[in-house]
């Protein structure tokens, strides 16, 4: 029966080469890892709105006419605060329900940034039984807190007149 090949059959020449090989092997591990490492997690994202919200906002802008500051896509932990005397796992469900979600606008005083009002734009998503349970969940958070929401659903253009009239009461 023939023997195995060991690396003591090879020449000192052989085995240097051997040894090269396997060190530019590591090596370029090493490198592939380390980048892999190194490369950026996070990447831009695009633009802040989508086309329809752009345009309602533009809208709403007009609509605000200074009467009020603006805010875009705020989470409802910045605006609302799990109610006192709610504790533990009891807290951490209520804080949980709202920590990841958002707002399209919210309307605040100029001066004391005190909250007027959320807006929200239906788009088609808000159809899928899914979102119209979140928006319900939205609405009866925002009620609670005592806090008016408006919906206005997604269109290519909307009309001035109708935006001002429905902020009006908000915008005294």
């Amino acid at each position: 029966m023939d023997r195995l090949w060991t690396p003591t059959q090879l020449t000192g020449a052989e085995s240097l080469l051997l040894g090269l090989l396997a060190l530019i092997l590591i090596l370029t591990g090493i490198l592939i890892i380390s980048r892999r490492r190194r490369r950026p997690l996070y990447q831009r994202r695009g633009p802040l709105f989508s086309p329809a919200e752009l345009s309602f906002f533009n809208v709403l802008e007009r609509a605000v006419d200074n009467r009020a500051r603006i805010y875009a896509k705020v989470r409802l932990g910045d605006l609302i605060a799990v109610r006192d005397g709610i504790s533990g796992r009891r807290f951490w469900q209520a804080f949980n329900a709202v920590a990841c979600k958002h707002v399209d606008y919210v309307l605040c005083d100029r001066q004391s940034h005190q909250v007027l009002g959320v807006i929200e734009l239906d788009d088609r998503s808000h159809e899928r039984e899914e979102r119209r349970e979140r928006d319900e969940f939205v609405d009866a958070v925002m009620q609670s807190a005592g806090i008016p929401i408006l919906h206005f659903p997604a269109r290519a253009r909307y009309r001035l007149a109708e935006v001002r009239e429905r902020l009006d009461g908000w915008l005294e």
